[in-house]
Order: structure tokens, then C-alpha cells, then sequence
């Protein structure tokens, strides 16, 4: 009977591992791909900061259709999932309170652009969302401790 315990915990750990092993893996491998088949893309879009009780804050992203149809054409196949996997921007806390303060409408007029990976079957990661002040592009978290507050 504890030998049937100890492979069935055994097995349990396995199998966990196996899954945290898997949630790291994948990027790695979209991010690996796209940089050596040069499937590196900008979206430009628009942010605005919701609260979700379990989520935290985030910047919610509103992606550009044509970008996406362009990324489409270019590539020959679909993203998969692009508006449900690459639209919700993390950041650390006090970063998106401040993304909240200054609202949509002055967000929006930075510009920003989220760059993603694209993997050989249309799987995407999120790479960065940049923003341009004054003539130079920044990831968004540069910016907003350089120059929001």
C-alpha cells in the first residue's frame, strides 16, 4: 500500500514538473524561431488600464486589425490566438498605476507598438510594448520611470 502511495506522489511530482518545464520551453522555442526566421513583428495599438481583482494591473491592449492582416499576408498563415494572447500587457504595480493616472487618451498619443515573436505555426509571445517620446522609442517601463513621473 505505501509503495502505491509513493509511486502515485511520484508521478504526481513528475507530471508537475513536467508542465512548469513546458510553460518555459515553449516560448523559449517561439522566441528562438523567430529570431532565426526573422518573424519578429510590431503591432501598433492603443492601452488602457484596467483592475482585475485576480489578474492585478495590466495594460489592456486594443491591437491594430491591419497590422495583424499585414503580419497575415507576410507570413502566409494565421496568428493563432493574437487577440486573446498578445492583448493584456503586464507590469509591475506602481508601472500601471501610473499607465492609470495618465489615461488612455495620453497613452494613445505615445504611440505604442507591441513587438511579438512569431512562431512556424502562428503562436506568438509578447516580446515588448514600446513607446516614443521625443523622437526615441522606449519599452513602455523605461519611459514611465524616466520621464511620467
Amino acid at each position: 500500500m505505501i509503495k502505491k502511495v509513493i509511486i502515485s506522489i511520484s508521478l504526481l511530482i513528475v507530471f508537475q514538473l513536467a508542465v512548469i518545464s513546458a510553460m518555459f520551453i515553449r516560448p523559449a522555442a517561439i522566441k528562438h524561431y523567430a529570431e532565426k526566421n526573422n518573424t519578429i513583428f510590431r503591432i501598433r495599438c492603443t492601452a488602457y488600464d484596467p483592475f482585475d481583482s485576480l489578474k492585478g494591473r495590466y495594460a489592456q491592449l486594443n491591437l491594430n486589425k491591419n497590422d495583424i492582416e499585414k503580419i497575415e499576408a507576410q507570413l502566409d498563415y494565421k496568428l493563432k490566438n493574437v487577440y486573446k494572447s498578445a492583448n493584456e500587457y503586464y507590469l509591475q504595480e506602481d508601472y500601471a498605476l501610473t499607465l492609470d493616472a495618465m489615461g488612455s487618451k495620453n497613452f494613445d498619443e505615445l504611440e505604442p507598438e507591441l513587438e511579438i515573436y512569431v512562431g512556424k505555426d502562428g503562436t506568438i509571445v509578447q516580446k515588448e510594448l514600446y513607446v516614443h517620446y521625443k523622437g526615441a522609442e522606449l519599452p513602455v517601463e523605461q519611459y514611465i520611470k524616466n520621464y511620467a513621473n
